[in-house]
């Protein structure tokens, strides 16, 4: 059964390290059901990575490092899917 989760965990963190390059690459977010609602994709890109790295190196890094690094990944991606500021014009 602990083989079944190492081998889950690392397919989980490799696709989500690949979905976040992809996202920092291109300025898109991979997955279709998410890019309308992510308004800031290199920021989720980057928190997809943060994930994606502390859930494939969860069996080989101690909890204190791992759980904040995968709770910095998780608030990027949450602060990417708050909406813009939008200006106000200014009526003349």
């Amino acid at each position: 059964m602990s083989t079944f989760f190492l081998v889950i965990g690392m397919m989980v963190g490799l696709a989500l390290g690949v979905m976040g390059v992809l996202t920092l690459v291109t300025d898109r977010v991979a997955a279709p059901w998410l890019r309308s609602g992510v308004g800031r994709p290199r920021v989720w890109g980057a928190g997809a990575l943060l994930v994606g790295g502390a859930v494939a190196a969860a069996r080989v890094l101690p909890f204190e490092v791992d759980v904040p690094l995968m709770l910095a990944g998780a608030v990027l991606m949450v602060l990417a899917q708050v909406p813009k500021r939008r200006e106000k014009r200014q009526v003349q």
